[in-house]
């Protein structure tokens, strides 16, 4: 029997407020990465668009009303042979922090840049490190700080 290869887009948000990071924490019964902190996102669905989708995400996970600010980088990788997620991962604002999290989340955080090296996996830590995020960030809060 033949496998049918899928490619699958994920729209991920490092949602900033008030210079600290949204992370959540993955419910112990989720079948992938249970137990891990991650930021706000999933999948894109048909006819959708991305930042629509990621909107639509942030508020089904956290109640969050956010502002997509920036596409922070895109990225691809397979999570066996037949099945490739395409990755895109964007800056958001909030302009709250009251979070109502989702059954898909156990737990959630507000981090400093620092904290973050204490909770995201390596993968995500080496995907901000090698697409420059926090640099990114900084520089896009500078401009945003001068045109207040």
């Amino acid at each position: 029997m033949k496998m049918t290869n899928q490619m699958i887009v994920i729209v991920k948000g490092v949602i900033e407020h008030q210079g600290k990071i949204l992370l959540l924490q993955r419910s112990v019964h989720d079948e992938v990465g249970a137990g891990e902190w991650e930021t706000v996102g999933g999948g894109v669905e048909f006819g959708e668009e991305l930042e629509e989708a990621l909107i639509r995400e942030a508020e089904e996970e956290t109640g969050l009303q956010v502002k997509v600010e920036k596409l922070l980088y895109a990225t691809t990788f397979f999570t066996d042979p037949h099945r490739q997620i395409v990755l895109l991962c964007y800056w958001c604002k909030a302009p709250s922090n009251l979070v109502s999290i989702s059954e898909e989340h156990s737990n959630y955080h507000w981090a400093s840049k620092a904290e973050t090296y204490h909770y995201l996996p390596k993968a995500i830590l080496e995907d901000f490190k090698n697409n420059k995020v926090w640099e990114m960030m900084d520089s896009y809060a500078e401009v945003g700080a001068g045109g207040d």
